[in-house]
């Protein structure tokens, strides 16, 4: 028999619910805020430069009047 034999086991559903509450209590309150804060990075990332030439024009603008 080979020595890297795996072996097929079948889930139980009560554990997993189990690991999922603690996965949850391991994320904390702040995991909603944590995913927002990525979302936001991962849209404006890709777009820094264009969003820091929009913010300086309408600096500029404001600054004019």
């Amino acid at each position: 028999m080979p020595a890297n034999t795996y072996h097929s086991v079948s889930p139980d559903p009560t554990r997993l619910n189990d690991h999922l509450s603690q996965c949850v209590v391991a994320l904390g309150p702040m995991h909603r805020v944590r995913c927002a804060a990525e979302a936001v990075d991962a849209f404006l990332a890709p777009r820094f430069v264009s969003l820091l030439l929009v913010m300086s024009a309408l600096l500029l603008a404001g600054l004019s009047f």
